[in-house]
């Protein structure tokens, strides 16, 4: 494992700063995806990740919904 990937696992389980870390994570993708030159793996892969979490959140809000009818 990365050092990287050891500290944003740490920062996130620890979560001891005043936004949650997963939110400053998402905020940061969604600006690389939207202000790098397009056709960069860079941009391409922080799309990715922010449309994953997008979709995921969305199921998981309709499903949250559908359960409470």
């Amino acid at each position: 494992m990365t050092i990287a990937k050891k500290i944003l696992l740490d920062e996130l389980n620890e979560n001891a700063h005043p936004e949650q870390v997963e939110s400053v994570i998402f905020w940061a993708l969604e600006h690389y995806a939207n202000s790098e030159p397009k056709g960069t793996w860079g941009r391409t892969i922080a799309y990715a990740i922010k449309e994953r979490i997008s979709e995921a959140e969305k199921n998981d809000a309709d499903s949250g919904a559908a359960g409470k009818k």
